[in-house]
């Protein structure tokens, strides 16, 4: 009776939904392409293998980079098995597919009516589904159930904001929780809440945060030299990294930035919305503010201005999956969505190359890893613009203090990796032998 009830509320919610799919579809071509995926319509060329592969499901950008170094680590404990790597958004399908090396298969996960999670199963005969985060899909898990196909959810997190809401549906939840045949979740204040939402307590472990497992970017330095040329960063440049950045977010990062370049004129801004979709809306944004500026896709290798106008002020990155080489650049990084009540973002990225990180007070998301960061002297929460202007100011003139938040950044990253280890250790109870 639940799951009809669910699986009505879940119909009813996307016919409400439908008029904004279509206007997506209509306006920026959203959606359309993914469609005959998203109903489980699948490129026929999945599955052809043989059967019992792991089917990963990572919901976007940020899942898809915490599973790329476990796949690799997939593939040398298990490599006769086909791996098969899901997202939900659009940017987590393009990042994948250009990571595809080594996967049987690149697809969208199915929206959750019986009919499109049967047919996705049937195509790709799974031995075994590994959802990373928290993405509690009712149907998906009561149609691998019946299939005995286990489903692990491994780096398991619920944030303040999503606990509060699932907390109300609490009840209603528990008979979906409660088909997970193991949760590996990040830390114990996770572990407690996925048992509170219906999770048996002998199928809960805590294994870590599999974002700690982070790698560099590959060809790094080959990388590192183009976007030198391309962006005119000198000997004498100062580059700030405002990362991920959101709605409204943006206006007290540039407003910081001015009081950074009245104390140094030399200093240039490389500015990334968390969505590049929002990047019409910047560009407006730095217009109506008088900045020099440029995006990312108008550089171009064949085209190095010489003329002799000064560089621009900021850069506008329009692209995606280059963010996490472009902090290796940076003298200073401001991690975005978290001036504002979002939940912030990961930390590790740009720690990973001993950068000094600021970030401010909504770091809900990454709760523990604020904590780690705050405690062990590697990151600076700020309360506001101002407040950010003036860290600026303060770790533009103190290269010690920058070095310094660097290292411990780093050192936060090698003591906590291993997540991937101690999650495949756990999943190898539940995937079939063969």
């Amino acid at each position: 009776m639940i799951r009809r009830l669910y699986s009505l509320g879940f119909t009813l919610a996307f016919l409400l939904a439908l008029p904004y799919f279509l206007i997506q579809a209509l306006r920026h071509r959203k959606y359309l392409s993914s469609l005959s995926e998203r109903l489980g319509i699948l490129p026929r060329k999945i599955g052809r293998g043989p059967a019992g592969g792991i089917w990963i499901h990572a919901v976007s950008v940020g899942e898809v980079l915490s599973a790329l170094p476990m796949i690799k680590q997939i593939e040398r404990r298990w490599p006769g098995r086909p791996l098969f790597l899901s997202t939900t958004s659009r940017t987590g399908q393009e990042l994948a597919g250009r990571n595809r090396q080594g996967l049987a298969g690149v697809f969208y996960f199915p929206l959750d009516w019986k009919f499109a999670v049967r047919r996705s199963l049937d195509q790709v005969r799974p031995g075994l589904v590994l959802i990373l985060e928290t993405e509690i899909w009712p149907n998906f898990l009561h149609e691998c159930r019946q299939r005995g196909i286990p489903v692990c959810l491994a780096n398991g997190r619920i944030s303040d904001r999503s606990f509060r809401k699932y907390r109300r549906f609490h009840r209603w939840l528990s008979w979906a929780v409660s088909l997970f045949d193991c949760c590996c979740m990040q830390d114990p204040v996770d572990r407690e809440r996925i048992i509170f939402l219906g999770a048996p307590p002998d199928k809960v472990e805590v294994c870590g945060n599999l974002k700690y497992d982070i790698e560099p970017p590959r060809q790094l330095q080959s990388r590192l030299a183009q976007f030198r040329s391309l962006m005119q960063l000198s000997a004498t440049s100062f580059l700030v990294v405002a990362g991920s950045t959101r709605s409204n977010e943006e206006v007290p990062v540039l407003h910081a930035f001015r009081s950074l370049q009245r104390e140094c004129p030399q200093a240039r801004l490389l500015l990334a919305p968390r969505h590049p979709g929002r990047c019409a809306e910047v560009e407006q944004l730095l217009t109506s503010q008088s900045f020099r500026f440029v995006k990312r896709s108008e550089l171009s290798d064949m085209v190095i201005p010489d003329d002799g106008r000064p560089p621009p002020e900021v850069i506008l990155l329009d692209t995606l999956g280059e963010l996490p080489v472009l902090y290796a650049l940076a003298d200073l990084v401001f991690v975005g969505g978290s001036l504002i009540p979002w939940g912030g973002h990961n930390l590790l990225e740009p720690a990973l190359f001993k950068k000094a990180v600021l970030f401010g007070p909504n770091m809900n998301n990454f709760r523990e890893m604020a904590r780690h960061f705050i405690q062990a002297e590697a990151g600076i929460m700020v309360q506001n613009e101002v407040e950010l202007g003036e860290r600026f100011v303060e770790l533009f003139r103190d290269g010690a203090a920058r070095r310094r938040l660097g290292s411990n950044g780093y050192a936060i990253i090698q003591a906590n990796q291993g997540a991937g280890a101690r999650i495949l250790d756990r999943i190898a109870k539940c995937l079939p032998s063969g």
